[in-house]
């Protein structure tokens, strides 16, 4: 399939974001998902790895049917390569099970097996998103410190803002040089946005002595509902709606774009 335009981003391995959430319900995968797929369609090399173990979704979001899952990656059953799935637009999707009826604990054999095995593709692509589970269990954070960046998210609602303070709070304490982006989703327009972020960082610069970068906002969508409805991302069934118009500004936020170089519509 024609990629939308050329994408140049050079280095010799690739940049991992983890995409969590402090709680459920934040539209935390819906991001990952089709974030991802922008990103493929406009020429990188793209991995998007489910690591929301038994309770995976991005397999039905994006409608792909997979014979090997990152469980059996895990358990030393399956290569990272072999479980490696075709998604929409050239991305490159590596399931989890979904409908397990649990979470599977990855464990101190399963974090050095999956290291391992992560070592193997850095070269083979240039930006990893890794959708962890929502919360903050070992299992969670585990996937969360594999990356070099964690985007949290978070929305207008006090209890998410609240999660996603525990989760910063957590990162701070434990990986205190980590990179830690913020999204909020799910708001009315960009100046509620704004402020929401702007108290968000204020508390953790004041209380952690740390400040996030803001990675954009997405405003609240009816057509996010029902593209997932119709198992068909919002990359692909609603380019021009609102929210994936959101998405693709945090593409490029996170990306680089130089808008003025002809034929290079991002750069490192």
């Amino acid at each position: 399939m024609q990629r939308d335009k050329e994408l140049h981003l050079k280095s010799n391995r690739a940049r991992v974001f983890a995409i969590t959430s402090g709680k459920g319900g934040v539209g935390k995968t819906s991001i990952a998902v089709n974030l991802s797929i922008s990103l493929s369609k406009a020429g990188a090399r793209v991995l998007l790895i489910d690591a929301d173990m038994g309770l995976a979704n991005v397999d039905l979001m994006t409608g792909i049917s997979a014979t090997r899952t990152i469980e059996q990656v895990l358990n030393g059953q399956a290569s990272i390569f072999d479980a490696l799935t075709e998604g929409p637009e050239g991305l490159t999707i590596l399931p989890a099970g979904s409908g397990m009826g649990h979470i599977q604990e990855m464990g101190p054999d399963g974090k050095i097996q999956f290291k391992k095995e992560l070592l193997k593709l850095e070269n083979a692509f240039e930006l990893i998103f890794i959708d962890t589970g929502a919360g903050i269990s070992a299992n969670v954070v585990d996937f969360v410190f594999m990356a070099d960046e964690v985007i949290v998210v978070m929305t207008p609602e006090p209890t998410a803002f609240a999660d996603a303070y525990a989760m910063v709070k957590l990162v701070t304490v434990q990986k205190p040089d980590m990179k830690i982006g913020v999204i909020v989703n799910m708001v009315k327009n960009d100046e509620e946005a704004e402020r929401i972020y702007t108290k968000f960082n204020e508390i953790t610069r004041r209380f952690l002595e740390r400040a996030t970068q803001n990675r954009g906002s997405i405003v609240r969508d009816n057509a996010v509902g029902q593209a997932v409805l119709r198992q068909i991302p919002l990359a692909l069934s609603a380019q021009s709606s609102p929210s994936m118009k959101s998405i693709r500004k945090i593409a490029k936020n996170i990306v680089g774009i130089n808008s003025t170089n002809k034929g290079r519509l991002f750069n490192r």
